[in-house]
């Protein structure tokens, strides 16, 4: 079932619906909502009929498969709902995979830094609406706990970037919101370039590396000082001195980053030993108190939001 059959099948029941269910105001009669709006409260209202359905025929879990279900076909023959199966099901993995979440959520945190600090719930809400249109159907497959996928891929996506440094893990920070590090605002400027909500497949080779492509690399070609001045200059304000007032902090960042991220880089080590080299230099980064002065002052001055005349709306999805 592809996005243009879905789309087609889409049309066809929305019009059912329309015609199937009605819903008026309880003392005037009148409709309660026009367009797309009634659509919405007229599936909402089928949902429920069916889960009272399910109730009292003591039948609560859906037992086809979505994978399965997906690959037979939905067609509207005389006001019937009429389901072919597939003469044989095929494997069709699992939708999305968090690797190839992982760079767009840092790029919706870094745009999302300045309206304060969202929930966690809100930030996958959020995140999952304006990536919508490159997920899958069985990214909304529902989990045993009632979750969608892309939800729970999506916290599994934070969890590594947490776990290599990329989002700052305090107690305050960790267990309720999500917030890029140095590293983290470094690989976002990067993936900004694209101006794009594309979820750039990730086959996963000889070294299995858990992180996606895009962050690993994200430093090659900052391999002077000045350059990587010139990707954290883009993303701030214009005429800022920040590279200047605060220039031993952000020297000592550049030289302790690229160990770092020769750390992120390095197949000849396991996956638990990149992570814990990691965070050990990230932690050396933390504690470092010209770089935590400097990091303070570069996050002042930003330019995110009006001035970037940039929001997570306006972003192209080709």
């Amino acid at each position: 079932m592809d996005k243009a059959n879905l789309n087609k099948i889409s049309k066809n029941l929305s019009k059912f619906i329309n015609l199937m269910v009605d819903v008026k105001d309880g003392d005037s009669q009148l409709d309660l909502f026009e367009g797309e709006n009634s659509l919405r409260l007229k599936i909402d209202i089928l949902e429920r009929a069916i889960e009272t359905l399910r109730i009292e025929k003591k039948y609560i879990e859906n037992k086809l498969p979505m994978e399965e279900f997906v690959q037979g076909s939905i067609e509207i023959v005389e006001s019937k709902i009429k389901y072919s199966a597939p003469n044989k099901s095929k494997c069709m993995g699992s939708g999305t995979k968090p690797i190839e979440l992982q760079p767009k959520l840092l790029l919706y945190l870094f745009y999302s830094h300045k309206n304060g600090h969202e929930n966690v719930y809100d930030i996958i809400n959020n995140y999952i609406n304006i990536i919508w249109d490159h997920l899958d159907v069985l990214d909304f497959k529902k989990t045993r706990t009632g979750v969608h996928r892309c939800f729970t891929n999506t916290r599994f996506a934070a969890k590594t970037l947490r776990e290599y440094g990329l989002l700052r893990f305090t107690q305050k920070e960790a267990y309720k919101t999500w917030v890029l590090s140095l590293p983290g605002i470094l690989v976002a400027s990067k993936v900004m370039e694209t101006q794009t909500w594309d979820l750039s497949p990730v086959i996963q080779g000889k070294y299995h590396f858990d992180l996606h492509p895009d962050i690993r690399n994200a430093f090659d070609e900052l391999q002077t000082y000045d350059k990587y001045v010139q990707r954290l200059a883009s993303v701030c304000k214009p005429d800022t001195k920040v590279f200047i007032d605060f220039k031993e902090g952000s020297k000592r960042a550049y030289s302790l980053m690229a160990d770092y991220w020769h750390n992120l880089q390095n197949s000849s080590i396991s996956t638990k030993e990149r992570k814990k080299k990691s965070v050990a230099k990230l932690k050396q980064i933390n504690q470092d108190q010209e770089i935590k002065v400097f990091f303070i002052n570069f996050i002042s001055c930003l330019k995110i939001g009006d001035i970037l005349n940039t929001n997570t709306g306006r972003m192209k999805k080709q």
